[in-house]
């Protein structure tokens, strides 16, 4: 799995095949799944994850 981040100006939507976005901080860990906890227990402990 590959993460970016990125500076953003306008309205981020969903298009094509995706039919919703969502956002996650640290506290909604739990909803996601195995790799993707471990990449935010990585942003985490490099304060780039709130």
């Amino acid at each position: 799995m590959t993460c970016y981040t990125a500076d953003y100006d306008g309205d981020i939507a969903p298009s094509e095949e995706i039919d919703a976005l969502a956002w996650y901080g640290y506290a909604d860990r739990d909803k996601t799944g195995p790799v993707d906890q471990i990449i935010f227990d990585y942003l985490r402990e490099r304060n780039m994850l709130a």
